[in-house]
C-alpha cells in the first residue's frame, strides 16, 4: 500500500478514495424493488370486518356479514418517491378497490396510527379522512361513481380531486395497475393505459401504502366485496 500511495502520488490516491465514496453513496440511493408475496401479504394488518387468505399462489381479501369495507395496511412506510406495480382481480360485482398510499398521520411524519380493531365504523371514517394520503379508487359502479383521485390533507382539505367520465372495469378479469410518485408527479395506469396524471408541486412526505375493498348494493341486493391480488412490487428509495 505504502508503494502505491508513492506511485501514484499522495492526492491522486486521496481523489481515488473520494470518488469510491461518492460511488458507494450513489449505489445507496439507489431505487429498491421490493417484491411482495402473498405469504407477506397475509401478515399485513387488516382494519374492518373481513378475512384473508391465500389461494393457488394468489392473496384473497374478502368482507365477511356485516362489514363497511376493508382495509390492509403496509408494516412498512415509504419515504420519498415510490411506483406501486400488480395485478388485481375483483371477484364479486360490487367490489368496490381503493389504494390509499403516502398515508401518515400528518405533513410532518411517515407514522400512521391505526385504530384499534374494535373500532365504531364512525371513528374509522374519521381516521380516513383526517389522515393524510392520496386516494385511488376504481371499480365503484356499485357505488354509483366512476374512478377518482384525490390528495387529503385533512377532513376539510382536498388539495385535488380528478374524476373519470367512465367506469374503466370489469369484474373477474385480471387488470395491472401502476401507481406513481415520482419526481413531483402522481399517477395511476391500468393495463398500461395511464387514467390519471397529476403535478404535484408539493408531494406528500411520505407514508403507508393502504389496500380497501368495499361492497355495495346491486337491484336491492347486499354483495359483499371480495378481490384477488398477485404479482405485487413497490420500488421505493
Amino acid at each position: 500500500m505504502k508503494y502505491y500511495i508513492k506511485k501514484v502520488g499522495f492526492h491522486s490516491f486521496v481523489a481515488l478514495i473520494i470518488f469510491g465514496l461518492i460511488l458507494t453513496g450513489c449505489e445507496s440511493n439507489k431505487d429498491i424493488e421490493e417484491k411482495i408475496t402473498s405469504e407477506e401479504l397475509i401478515t399485513w394488518k387488516t382494519l374492518g370486518k373481513g378475512k384473508t387468505s391465500i389461494q393457488h399462489q394468489e392473496f384473497i381479501m374478502e368482507e365477511i356479514d356485516s362489514s363497511d369495507g376493508l382495509f390492509l395496511i403496509s408494516p412498512k412506510n415509504y419515504q420519498g418517491d415510490m411506483v406501486l406495480q400488480y395485478k388485481i382481480k375483483a371477484l364479486s360485482e360490487a367490489s368496490v378497490l381503493i389504494v390509499l398510499f403516502s398515508a401518515s398521520d400528518s405533513s410532518e411524519t411517515l407514522q400512521l396510527t391505526i385504530p384499534p380493531e374494535n373500532s365504531k365504523n364512525e371513528d374509522i371514517w374519521k381516521w380516513r379522512r383526517e389522515m393524510n394520503h392520496y386516494n385511488l379508487t376504481f371499480n365503484n359502479k356499485s357505488h354509483g361513481y366512476t374512478p377518482f383521485f384525490y390528495k387529503n390533507i385533512s377532513s376539510l382539505e382536498r388539495e385535488f380531486h380528478l374524476r373519470k367520465q367512465d367506469n374503466i372495469m370489469i369484474p373477474n378479469q385480471w387488470v395491472t395497475v401502476e401507481i406513481g410518485k415520482e419526481k413531483g408527479k402522481v399517477w395511476f395506469s391500468l393495463n398500461d393505459d395511464i387514467v390519471f396524471e397529476h403535478k404535484d408541486t408539493s408531494p406528500l412526505l411520505g407514508g403507508h401504502i393502504i389496500f380497501r375493498i368495499s361492497g355495495g348494493t346491486i337491484e336491492g341486493k347486499n354483495i359483499l366485496a371480495k378481490a384477488s391480488i398477485k404479482d405485487l412490487t413497490i420500488h421505493h428509495q
